[in-house]
């Protein structure tokens, strides 16, 4: 798994065996569920932590639009046009970011930003 202690990695099994992604078996071995929940798709882990798809998307249109909008000084009615645009990608950003609040301190108790164990220290170098 490229961890430099194999404690490290165990941790990360054990954190991945209690969300439900692999199982352990009866040869001291894990394996990743075939079946894994369909919501997973919809987020990203970046050094622990799990944020939602569509703030990449959000972000970055937000980012275009607002840079387009300082440039070219565009009419009032593109404006608006390039909000209605943006705000899905938002409203989406939002619900999947309440969705996860709700599943995931079901799965991991105490868990903090996603995969982060309880009392475990992170080494983000």
């Amino acid at each position: 798994m490229g961890y430099s202690s194999p404690g490290k990695a165990e941790r990360v099994l054990k954190r991945l065996e209690r969300l439900g992604l692999v199982e352990k078996t009866p040869s001291s071995g894990y394996l990743a569920k075939r079946e894994l929940p369909p919501e997973l798709a919809s987020y990203l882990v970046i050094k622990g932590l799990v944020i939602p798809r569509s703030l990449v998307y959000a972000v970055y249109s937000t980012v275009v639009a607002v840079t387009y909008a300082a440039l070219a000084s565009p009419p009032v009615h593109v404006s608006i046009l390039l909000a209605a645009v943006i705000a899905p990608f938002w409203v989406e950003t939002l619900q999947n970011t309440m969705l996860l609040k709700r599943v995931l301190p079901k799965k991991v108790a105490g868990a903090r930003g996603g995969f982060q164990g309880e009392g475990e220290k992170v080494n983000h170098g």
